[in-house]
């Protein structure tokens, strides 16, 4: 578990500051304009799912030797 950590810690960081920032865009511009709260939750959703599916997965920093 380390070993993948420590190979992917840019990129949790990286991710994870990206979807801090977007959950804070959004929160703003939904209080801003009061819009509804529950459609905040559904634009938070779908972002997140959007930015997972056009973002490569994290790598493992070994390949199991398959017997």
């Amino acid at each position: 578990m380390l070993a993948y950590l420590h190979h992917n810690w840019s990129r949790i960081v990286t991710d994870a500051a990206i979807l801090a920032t977007w959950l804070l865009v959004t929160t703003l511009v939904f209080q801003w304009f009061a819009l509804p709260w529950w459609l905040l939750y559904v634009v938070v959703f779908v972002g997140v799912v959007v930015y997972t599916r056009v973002t490569p997965s994290w790598r493992r920093p070994y390949k199991r030797q398959e017997p």
